[in-house]
């Protein structure tokens, strides 16, 4: 049988073990290493034997990876795991602890701190630039980072994430509107100004989405208030696409026709933002953990952040929310994450879909 039959389980789950430990400069892949690895799938994995006739060999071993595609995969991330919490051997050196090193350089290089936010992730973007660079180890990557400090520039570029759009999330925008136009008529009201914070602001659209929504409701409204929008970023290239003004088209696509008319114009293959609304927006470099907040906020949105931030740290963050705004005032986090239940102690659910919620009064707090 074995001169006419092979498993090909082992050649997928091999193939799959390598791409997998082709980005994980976190464990060990040594020649030990990875065959207590193989040995951990294969016991998982059923086997599957076929004859080693080389014209169906690779048809069936194609249609078996595609069948089989998730399966092996949970299975070689569960070897991984198995394997260096009790590798075969002694390692040469520890790795988490090397990665804290890196993560403690960045911090006194450059005054961020990633120290707390989830490791798997800040592990997998830090693994783009050793790849780029031919580098296999943190303790190597952080050497690079002292020899070419130029190397931050790109760095930041993969661990800040900027990918955004105008109006993103329709739905969203569809309840933020109601509930500027709430707070509006309040300001005006009370003759206050409308104080908005754009928290991780990317490179610019929400904080622009929200001008040009406050204009054109205290234009329908016929209302004319003073308006403070700030927007905050940790990256400082982002930054400077905010201060720049200018956006391809498919960063507009939810953006009104009639809009683009009014607000933009089109330049080189790009559309900039026309003065009036640049000038609602002030932009300025900010650590979300280690800065000082921006005080009396009516709403702040802080989308697409939390799923990067450890639990100690969202903690930190909402408590920062929380004494950034005024009583009443809102919060509206991204559609996937969600408020911890003791935080909710704190903060009111306005509209569960879009993750809005308002600052409750101090003699609230912990009421029965």
């Amino acid at each position: 049988m074995a001169d006419k039959f092979k498993n090909i389980m082992e050649d997928i789950a091999l193939d799959v073990l390598d791409k997998t430990l082709g980005s994980r400069y976190d464990v060990c892949t040594c020649h030990e290493c990875v065959n207590s690895m193989m040995a951990s799938i294969l016991s998982e994995l059923p086997a599957k034997y076929v004859s080693t006739d080389k014209e169906a060999l690779n048809s069936i071993i194609d249609q078996t990876r595609i069948e089989k595609e998730a399966e092996v995969a949970r299975a070689v991330l569960r070897a991984i795991d198995v394997v260096m919490k009790q590798p075969p051997h002694k390692l040469k050196d520890d790795k988490n602890q090397a990665f804290q090193l890196l993560l403690d350089k960045i911090y006194e290089d450059r005054g961020v701190d990633f120290r707390h936010y989830h490791q798997s992730i800040l592990k997998r973007r830090v693994a783009l630039r050793m790849q780029a660079n031919k580098i296999d180890s943190f303790s190597d990557y952080l050497m690079f980072l002292i020899k070419q400090p130029q190397e931050y520039d790109k760095l930041f570029a993969v661990l800040c994430i900027n990918v955004s759009e105008f109006y993103r999330d329709p739905d969203v925008w569809k309840a933020a509107e109601a509930l500027f136009l709430k707070v509006i008529e309040q300001k005006n009201r009370e003759n206050k100004k409308l104080v908005v914070w754009s928290a991780a602001c990317a490179n610019g659209e929400e904080p622009y989405s929200i001008a040009i929504m406050v204009k054109e409701l205290l234009k329908a409204a016929q209302i004319n208030i003073p308006v403070e929008i700030h927007a905050t970023d940790i990256d400082p290239k982002a930054l400077r696409i905010c201060k720049a003004a200018e956006y391809a088209k498919h960063s507009l696509k939810n953006v009104k026709h009639e809009y683009l008319g009014l607000y933009f114009t089109s330049q080189n293959g790009l559309w900039k933002l026309k003065p009036e609304i640049q000038e609602m927006v002030s932009f300025k470099q900010l650590d979300l953990i280690a800065s000082e907040y921006i005080g009396e906020t009516d709403i702040i949105f802080c989308r697409n952040v939390f799923i990067y931030f450890s639990r100690s740290l969202q903690d930190q963050l909402l408590m920062k929310f929380y004494r950034s705004l005024k009583t009443g005032g809102y919060l509206v986090l991204g559609k996937t994450e969600t408020m911890w239940i003791e935080a909710q102690e704190i903060f009111g659910e306005v509209d569960s879909k879009t993750r809005i919620y308002t600052k409750k009064a101090p003699d609230t707090i912990f009421q029965p």
